[in-house]
Formats: structure tokens, sequence, C-alpha cells
């Protein structure tokens, strides 16, 4: 190649002389190989990496035999060690390197070695640049393979301290005995509700539930049982309440709820379900006996402050308490009586 250069070789004038014969017989090769290679692919899937190599080395070899007289027509021997890359592996670039050097050998011996301009230098100089291409590959694919490393080690990175900001999030919000939303996350959220109720006249309800006795637990079968009583507890609210309603230990023995997509029927109706079957249970920590819950009601309405919510709740939770324990009480807003 780099003697037909030296020897003035004009590609475009060497392209005038090529009959329209040899261009529609090398179209016809071209589009022969093409689909040698697509049916290839077809029946050959699990090697369809070396097909495409293969694939482009045909191109070439097809640009070459058709126009030996085109000078830049081998430095289409690239295109077998450019694909190569693309797959950064190491073998598919030497595979490349050796199909390519062995096309370019066979060509030169059978065809260009008897076209005027060409000769021993050619061979040399175009076997050592397909050499460095190779090298550059292999240096390129090492680059990419290091690059590819660092991106997955970053990608891992920020997902560890993706997931570590989710537990550490979460754990600010839970309690970390029941799993149940803490006193913080419950009022963050509380006050929310009453901002949407007040904007967007919506009503819910706070239930504020109580274990009955909870402290003669406690000194009775040890602060451990009264652990694992708690812990039962929660799990019967996430059971039973809706994915929509907000079930969060307020503290110590005391829990509340707030129901946000039902009417005071239908939390009352909920709240007895969990009194039943928290009434229900025996506790092998506790020998075999159950406890029961206490528990006050109060539903949202507007202009009703988080004082007064409370408030209602926590005179119901009493009243409930003062009435012999495990059941449920509503808040009624007190008659005003007028002369």
């Amino acid at each position: 190649m780099v003697s037909a250069v030296i020897a003035g070789i004009d590609s475009s004038n060497h392209s005038q002389d090529y009959p329209i014969a040899l261009i529609g017989q090398f179209a016809s090769w071209t589009c022969i190989g093409l689909l040698i290679v697509e049916t290839a692919l077809k029946l050959l899937k699990r090697w369809s990496d070396y097909i495409v190599i293969m694939g482009a080395l045909i191109l070439s070899l097809n640009l070459i035999t058709a126009f030996p007289l085109v000078g830049p027509t081998l430095t289409t021997l690239f295109l077998p060690i450019l694909t190569s890359v693309f797959y950064f592996q190491k073998r598919k670039i030497l595979f490349a390197f050796a199909v390519s050097m062995i096309a370019y050998w066979s060509v030169y011996g059978l065809q260009l070695q008897n076209i005027p301009g060409y000769s021993w230098i050619d061979l040399f100089v175009m076997t050592n640049i397909l050499i460095i291409c190779t090298f550059l590959g292999l240096e390129v694919m090492r680059r990419g393979s290091d690059l590819m490393k660092d991106l997955r080690s970053t990608i891992a990175s920020e997902q560890d301290l993706l997931v570590k900001n989710i537990l550490m999030d979460k754990l600010a919000k839970t309690d970390a005995l029941t799993g149940l939303y803490n006193h913080m996350s419950f009022h963050e959220y509380l006050e929310e509700l009453i901002r949407q109720g007040e904007q967007n006249n919506l009503t819910f309800q706070l239930a504020l539930l109580d274990i009955d006795h909870f402290k003669k637990v406690n000194d009775t079968y040890g602060h451990r049982a009264g652990d694992a009583v708690l812990k039962k507890v929660a799990r019967i609210f996430q059971e039973l309440v809706s994915a929509n309603d907000f079930p969060a230990r307020y503290g110590g023995e005391e829990f509340a709820i707030l129901f946000t997509e039902t009417d005071v029927r239908d939390a009352m109706h909920q709240l007895e379900r969990i009194r039943q079957h928290i009434a229900s249970v025996r506790h092998e920590e506790l020998d075999g006996n159950p406890i029961t819950i206490s528990i006050g009601l109060h539903a949202f309405h507007k202009n009703c402050t988080k004082e007064e919510l409370f408030g209602g709740a926590d005179t119901a939770l009493y009243r409930a308490k003062h009435k012999g324990r495990n059941r449920i009480e509503l808040y009624q807003e007190p008659v005003t009586l007028t002369s």
C-alpha cells in the first residue's frame, strides 16, 4: 500500500478505470456475504460475536480483491479488529488480529504481489500496522474494562449508600422494638393530615390504645415478657389495619392509630376486631394468660386543633378505663345548651 502511494497511484483516477460490471460484481458478492453472515447468526447464536468479526473481514476482503489498485481499501482490514474491541474481550481481539493477518498475507500472496506498485515493503508495513492496531485495541479494552470496574464500583457504592440512607431513615421513623412508627414520625404525619383536612375538608379518626394493667405484667413476668407482648400487639395492629392507616407506638404501652380512609363506624368496627383479637391471644410469656386493651376514639373535623383531637381521644380512653377496661369509647362533643 505504501509503495502504491509513493508511486503516485491515485485512487480517484483508478476508480474511473473500473467497469460498471466489476462494481456490480462487488455489490453482488457483498450481498451474498451479508446473507451468509445473517444466516450464520441465526443458526450459530453461540458464536455470534465471532461471526460478526468474520463478517467485517469478508467485507474487507471483498473490497481489497475487487479494487486492488485503490490503496485505501487495505485500511478496511482494521474493521475486524475495530469490531472486536467493542466486545471488551482479549481473546476476540486476538482472534480478529489472527484472521486479519492470515487474510492479508493470503491476499498478498495470491493477488497483490503480482500487481505493479506493491512490494514486500507493503507487506511489512501493513503487518506492523495491524500489530499496532491490535495493541491499541487491547489497550482500549483494558482502559475500558478499568472504567467499567470503576463505574460498577461507584454504582455499588451509591446503592450501598442509598440502602443505608433508607435504613437510617426507617430507623429514625420507626420504633426499634415494635417496628411501628415512632412518636416523632406519628406527630409529623398527624400534622400533615390536619393540614390536609383543613384545606380539603377531609376527615379521619384518631384512636389511642393502651394495654390494660401493663405495669403488673412487667412486675410479675419481667420486662422481657413485657417486650414480647408489645411486639405481638404491634404485629396484630399491622395485620388488621389497612395499608393507608397509620399505626404507631406512642410511648410505653400506649399506641395510636390514624384511620385515614374510613368513617367513624368503620373505624369502630376495625378497632373492635383488634380488641377481640388481642383478648383472644394466649401468651406463653405470661403463663398462657391473655391481655386486653382499652381504646379511645376521636373523629377529626374542620377547625379541630391537634390538642383538641388528642384531648378528645384521651378523654375517651380514660372513660374506657374507668368503665372497666377492655372496651372502646367514642368521644362525643359536649352539647352546649342555649337559654
